[in-house]
């Protein structure tokens, strides 16, 4: 029952494939955990990872598949994938259903079919699909790899040209030919290559063979060229020349194989005329630079000769053109022709330059460009001054590096017997402001050093300068504290050093002083003995008195009750005893 559900699982889950792979062949299902990744045998570029790309395969060359299943990111064991594998055109060429290996790899391989009479070139040559697919989970995760089938090495287009390199289609025997040969290379990593070069003469026999350089040499993937240089032999039949090159894996006495059918090309050998004349190029001073066209010409032949405008030397150094000279005539223009009926001289002139570099982190500099060996240049700037708004300022000091002098506008005399760098020094300045508290009192407090004029109770000063303010006397008042930036400082502190890292203001407060009678401080201790003296004395005074006024009360009792008892208050008669 269990193999005939997984026999039942595999017709339907390639059945699936099958169907509709075209359709939902960059369907991605995620979720669950579950992953497939379909990857080749090409590496570094097998195609790891979704959806990618893996290096090319040839015709005959055997592909091999692998598709790493995982759920949580651990293999699943003997797990069924299904394989689909889409030719250029999008036809179905092989359909596989395989199980997953102990290590949780499925493996399927197949053959790219070799065209020919059965097999068309647009069922081989073009970009092969191959989709996989796995159901974990009642989810299907399919994974989709893309690779390029073709000749993995191929020359593609020969070019003759002549040794000005010059297109050209017909030869002298004798002549120089230069083959620009493009080889192509559709795999995504460098492969080694020999390049053969056969020619043929229009009779078929063999007038030459190269190897390019004589070894292996690496291609780059993408289309790289290359030239093979012959001369036509003297003996060369006249007529059409066939050239043949082709790109072997190793040079065939060691085994080595073709990677692609041979290129062809063809160009006309000609016979020598009778008289040819002969072109020498030369340059002022000698060896500025090769130009071409120096060689033999036929009797009539008309040459033509280029001359670059600049040729560079080194950084800050160039040749540049002044002009032609042909037998000792001298000719304007960068390109020159004259018809070949002697035996010529041809003499490029150039003169020497150096660059002469201005540098300044502020203001538009002016000066700077190419000036001809020994003459003299300046450096300019358009300002000397460059306030930012802020309490902070630029201020032009000087020239330096190649160039001297103080003034921004000009600098000195630059002579230019080398690449030259003139380099404009500045100095940042910031802001100190100085106030009172009140405003405008005066004198105002005292600044060392002075520094230069700003705006009003401002001064500039150079950057990272230390700067010692001292609050002076004023008449009516106080000084109380100093503040820098709303800092306030210790009360009574008078002398203040501020460091000028950026814009600063001081403020100096002082308050009004009351007006009266100075009385020193000995006068109040005098006042405090004087009245505890008094005090002293008010006590001794009423304790006096109100002795004095008992001692009355007392007597004043005796004799009232002497005089009360010795008359008679009520007859106002005296009452003896």
């Amino acid at each position: 029952m269990i193999t005939g559900r997984r026999l039942l699982a595999t017709f339907m889950l390639a059945l699936c494939i099958t169907a509709f792979a075209q359709s939902v062949v960059n369907v991605r299902v995620y979720g669950g955990g579950g992953k497939i990744d379909l990857f080749t045998n090409k590496v570094p570029f097998d195609g790891r990872g979704l959806n990618r790309q893996s290096d090319a395969f040839q015709p005959q060359e055997f592909v091999e598949l692998y598709a790493l299943v995982t759920y949580n990111e651990e293999p699943i064991v003997n797990w069924l994938v299904a394989f689909q594998v889409l030719n250029p055109l999008n036809e179905t060429v092989a359909v596989s259903v395989n199980r997953t290996d102990g290590n949780g790899i499925a493996h399927f391989g197949f053959r790219v079919p070799w065209p020919s009479e059965d097999v068309a070139e647009q069922t081989v040559f073009g970009v092969w699909k191959v989709v996989a697919a796995v159901n974990i989970a009642e989810k299907v995760f399919m994974d989709t790899l893309t690779f390029q089938v073709g000749w993995i090495v191929q020359i593609t287009d020969i070019k003759t040209l002549n040794a000005e390199l010059s297109p050209k289609t017909s030869f002298l025997r004798g002549e120089t030919v230069v083959f620009n040969l493009t080889v192509k290379n559709i795999a995504l990593t460098g492969k080694s290559a020999v390049v053969i070069v056969n020619v043929f003469d229009v009779v078929n026999y063999p007038i030459a063979h190269v190897i390019y350089a004589g070894k292996p040499v690496i291609f780059q993937p993408g289309k790289s060229f290359i030239q093979v240089v012959v001369k036509v032999p003297e003996n060369a039949t006249v007529g059409r020349a066939t050239v043949s090159a082709v790109a072997y894996t190793a040079l065939p006495v060691y085994g080595g194989v073709a990677y692609s059918p041979p290129c062809l090309s063809y160009f006309d050998v000609l016979p020598i005329p009778k008289v040819q004349y002969y072109l020498t190029v030369k340059t002022d001073p000698p060896g500025v630079v090769s130009i071409l066209g120096e060689g033999w010409y036929d009797e009539g032949a008309t040459a033509s000769l280029t001359a670059p405008e600049v040729v560079p030397i080194s950084p800050g150094a160039r040749y540049r053109f002044k002009h032609w000279s042909v037998n000792g005539k001298a000719l304007a223009g960068h390109t020159v022709a004259f018809v070949m009926d002697r035996n010529y001289t041809a003499t490029a002139h150039y003169y020497l330059q150096y660059y002469l570099n201005v540098v300044s982190p502020y203001g538009v500099v002016g000066g700077e460009g190419w000036y001809n060996a020994n003459e003299t240049a300046y450096a300019f700037l358009d300002l000397g001054l460059l306030d930012h708004g802020n309490g902070t300022r630029r201020v032009f000091v000087s020239w330096g590096g190649a160039a001297s002098g103080a003034n921004y506008s000009k600098s000195g005399p630059i002579l230019m017997d080398g690449p030259k760098t003139a380099v404009a020094n500045w100095k940042t300045q910031y802001l100190l402001t100085v106030a009172t508290d009140p405003a405008g009192l005066r004198p105002r407090p005292s600044r060392s050093p002075l520094g230069e004029a700003g705006p009003v109770d401002g001064w500039w000063y150079n950057a990272y300068v230390n700067v010692s303010l001292v609050a002076l006397p004023v008449a009516g008042y106080d000084f109380s504290y100093w503040d820098v930036d709303g800092r306030a400082f210790e009360v009574g502190r008078v002398a203040l050093t501020v460091f000028m890292n950026r814009p600063h203001v001081a403020t100096a407060h002082y308050s009004v002083r009351v007006v009266g009678w100075f009385l020193p401080e000995w006068f109040y201790w005098i006042l405090l003995l004087i009245l505890v003296l008094v005090i002293i004395l008010l006590c001794v005074w009423i304790y006096r008195r109100r002795k004095r006024a008992k001692a009355g009360e007392t007597a004043f009792a005796r004799g009232w009750t002497a005089w009360y008892y010795g008359y008679d208050l009520l007859g106002r008669n005296r009452r003896l005893k």
